[in-house]
C-alpha cells in the first residue's frame, strides 16, 4: 500500500489496483462478435455505451450468476 497525505493533513493507505490476472471477468457483452468481459458491471455499461452495444445492461440480469459465484 501507498501511503499519502489528504488536504487536512491526515494521512490515508491507498489500496493497490489488482492485476488483469486478478480481476474476475464475470459481466460480459452479448454484443455478437464481441468478446469484451469486465470485473464490474459500471465498467461494462461504459463499454456498452461507447461502443454502441446495446442498452444499458442492469443488475438484475446477473443475478444468477452473482449467486453462483458467492456459494463457491
Amino acid at each position: 500500500t501507498v501511503t499519502f497525505v489528504n488536504s487536512s493533513g491526515v494521512s490515508q493507505a491507498k489500496r493497490p489496483r489488482r492485476r488483469p490476472e486478478e480481476i474476475e471477468r464475470l459481466y460480459t457483452c452479448d454484443y455478437p462478435g464481441c468478446t469484451k468481459a469486465y470485473g464490474t458491471l459500471n465498467h461494462l455499461n461504459a463499454h456498452v455505451a461507447m461502443q454502441q452495444h446495446g442498452g444499458k445492461r442492469l443488475p438484475f440480469e446477473f443475478e444468477a450468476l452473482r449467486r453462483t459465484r458467492r456459494q463457491a
